[in-house]
């Protein structure tokens, strides 16, 4: 997406709100910018204590369509790069195959017609007990558990020995074993993984920890999924090239032009009755320009797509056979600013944070990147918010809102657009304005991060190059051999700035120690409060006495911005008809049939468009 259209977007949508920030806002400038959706409860914008209401008459009933389910049929989506490993333990743009293909012994359950609320479940355990003490967590595994039948396990139930030699592999090559295992992080939680028969799992833990059921059922890339035990043989199973799990699917194509996957006839699971995954085959084809996926999905050629924002309406309007629906907030899908924290950075002071940090108007960034204003002009309930240390996809009730000074502080204030404040905390920290320093992130390419990620990426680095204060050199580098290891897995270490996608778990306190911890998975600079925070988060069993320290340490990083969040919106999504069932069960991890989470109860009817010509 080239800048100067995204400059132009900005210069329609906030021309009159950066008059008003770059004076200072004044009460008057505050009540105008309130007018233009800056912030008012009763804006188009905003959620309100019951969430607006939708008077567009574009959206699709959402009901509970299971006991009507077709069996069989063949999905065609799409993926949005080339698969370089389909390794789970390994970075990658994996994460569908991942879902679709391997198990956890835990997941984080679905919510029915809402998000997750943080109920944890048994994937490939059937059931489990934490010890009194927290300190042993014992699991029985699910006895009709099966891998795919594929040689060499050619479809045989999972066994203990498999669990084993997962951990034991996550230890060695899993770059998410920091969060896990005590032998690689002291301040990790596992001590030992034991199996005292062919079905049980034994798990000791250093110390109480009210994190290890949603970590063990975290789908990130890089934790614990449960390969065959014959992988150990790189002869018999090649696993960055031949996934074998015992997922609800397993991979039959794979070329850099589509993937395709078979139901596993041996996924099996106690609590699915019904004969889950209704979808038999799912077939994806590489699109990694949007372009191109939109003009596929509007031809039909593929069911579903992830159409940009400002593309949704006019999609509907000259499809009106379509089904729309409302979304909620993508944990995953929006990204990260995080700052250089190595000897020498000018970032190692919060003012120089905090400063870029007030150049970004939120409010601007989310009605153009999630085409709020637009939605909210055509009568469509939008739900926007401003994110901070959590995203605002956390288990419901934990996100704290930086817009709400009163519960979140005096800090709230340092989420405010306002250039003069930005221009006066680079010159207090003793620096001469525009500041230069460089953006290094990863390039575009088949590889990398999908194209949304770059889309909205234009408009938040536009609003840091046009406001004066800072003067932006912008560097690209390969994602794989060098934003990586150089940046992403740098705990901090480096000069300048970068960005990224959030990859942390929907577990609030999870994903406070993720981010904001010293030895956390995407640590990217901090102090001593947090650490001490984060630990005490993972110490605390009481919701309630959780939730209060996970509210302090939001309010608290809001005076240090080392590892930011910008806003999000819950937004709108299309499909062909031909797929029922769908946003009825969300949130839940692994178990992916369909690219929307459906708890794998998403069908397809043949006598709705594409598949039925009208």
């Amino acid at each position: 997406m080239e800048r100067s259209y995204w400059n132009r977007v900005l210069d329609s949508r906030l021309s009159r709100r950066r008059a008003i920030a770059a004076t200072g806002a004044t009460a008057g400038a505050a009540a105008f910018l309130a007018a233009c959706g800056g912030g008012d409860e009763d804006s188009p914008s905003s959620s309100g204590p019951a969430g607006p209401k939708d008077t567009s008459g574009l959206l699709a009933n959402i009901t509970d369509e299971t006991k009507n389910a077709k069996k069989g049929g063949t999905y065609i989506g799409s993926h949005p790069g080339v698969i370089l490993t389909h390794d789970p333990m390994k970075p990658g743009i994996n994460i569908r195959g991942a879902r679709r293909g391997f198990s956890q012994l835990l997941r984080v359950s679905d919510g029915f017609m809402e998000g997750a609320n943080g109920t944890i479940e048994g994937d490939l355990a059937q059931s489990y007990e934490l010890s009194p003490d927290k300190l042993t967590l014992t699991l029985k595994l699910d006895p009709g558990a099966g891998f795919a039948p594929v040689a060499p396990v050619n479809g045989r139930i999972v066994d203990a020995e498999d669990v084993i030699f997962s951990w034991n592999r996550l230890q060695n090559e899993g770059i998410g074993a920091s969060e896990l295992s005590n032998a690689k992080s002291p301040a990790a939680p596992i001590t030992s993984v034991t199996a005292p028969d062919s079905k049980t799992i034994v798990i000791k833990l250093n110390q109480p920890n009210s994190t290890i059921l949603s970590l063990i059922g975290s789908q990130v890339l890089g934790t614990w999924y449960v390969l065959a035990k014959e992988a150990a043989d790189p002869a018999k199973i090649e696993i960055p090239r031949k996934p074998i799990g015992t997922g609800p699917y397993y991979l039959v194509e794979d070329s850099e032009v589509k993937y395709s996957w078979l139901k596993n006839p041996n996924f099996k699971r106690a609590k699915l009755t019904n004969g889950e995954p209704f979808v038999e085959r799912i077939e994806e084809p590489v699109i990694p320009e949007q372009a191109t996926g939109v003009a596929q999905f509007r031809a039909g050629a593929i069911y579903e797509y992830g159409v940009p924002a400002n593309e949704i309406v006019v999609t509907k309007k000259d499809l009106p056979q379509l089904n729309m629906r409302q979304t909620d907030p993508n944990i995953t899908g929006t990204e990260r600013i995080f700052f250089g924290q190595i000897e020498g950075s000018p970032f190692r002071d919060e003012r120089l944070r905090i400063a870029v940090m007030r150049t970004l108007d939120r409010d601007g960034f989310i009605a153009a990147a999630h085409n709020t204003d637009r939605f909210a002009s055509e009568g469509l309930p939008v739900q926007s918010y401003w994110e901070a240390a959590l995203p605002r996809g956390v288990y419901e009730g934990w996100w704290l809102d930086p817009k709400d000074e009163k519960a979140f502080g005096p800090n709230a204030k340092n989420y405010m657009f306002d250039l003069a404040e930005a221009k006066k905390l680079v010159e207090a920290a003793g620096l001469k304005t525009p500041m230069e320093f460089d953006m290094v992130y990863a390039a575009p390419g088949p590889s990398s991060f999908p194209a949304g990620f770059y889309t909205r990426a234009e408009i938040y680095l536009g609003m840091i190059e046009n406001s004066g204060v800072f003067k932006m050199n912008r560097k690209l580098i390969n994602y794989q051999t060098e934003w990586t290891p150089q940046y992403r897995n740098a705990k901090g270490q480096f000069s300048g700035v970068t960005w990224g996608p959030d990859t942390s778990s929907q577990d609030p306190a999870a994903a406070a120690y993720f981010m904001h911890n010293s030895a956390g998975g995407y640590f990217q600079g901090g102090d001593a409060t947090l650490d001490d925070l984060t630990n005490k988060a993972r110490a605390e069993f009481d919701d309630n006495k959780r939730k209060d320290i996970i509210n302090e340490l939001q309010r608290y990083h809001g005076s240090k911005f080392f590892n930011n969040k910008i806003g999000v919106a819950g937004g709108f999504a299309l499909n062909w008809p031909a797929i029922r069932n769908i946003a009825v069960h969300r949130g839940g991890t692994n178990w992916l049939c369909i690219t929307t989470s459906s708890g794998l109860k998403a069908w397809l009817d043949p006598e709705q468009p594409p598949l039925k010509k009208t």
